[in-house]
């Protein structure tokens, strides 16, 4: 991929190991709404995320199955947010 883009992804409750998709119990959210972004500059974005406190779920870490890096973190609003780069 070429620049930044966004992302979307499908995921079932039942699959996957991501402890952060949400609360299935919780239907405000929707069923593992994410907003997933991917940049060239995931340093800068992690940088970026310290600066301004933001609450980290996870990360940054190496996601072996999409062979990126990866960083979780929660939206004001409590929606996840990945960024990967």
């Amino acid at each position: 991929m070429d620049g930044d883009e966004m992302v979307v992804q499908l995921h079932r409750w039942d699959v996957h190991d991501h402890p952060h998709l949400g609360d299935p119990a919780d239907s405000s959210r929707g069923n593992g709404v994410l907003l997933w972004f991917q940049t060239d500059d995931f340093d800068g974005v992690c940088r970026r995320a310290e600066a301004e406190k933001a609450t980290v779920l996870e990360g940054p870490l190496l996601n072996e199955n999409a062979q990126q890096w990866e960083v979780w973190l929660r939206g004001p609003e409590g929606y996840r947010i990945v960024v990967s780069g």
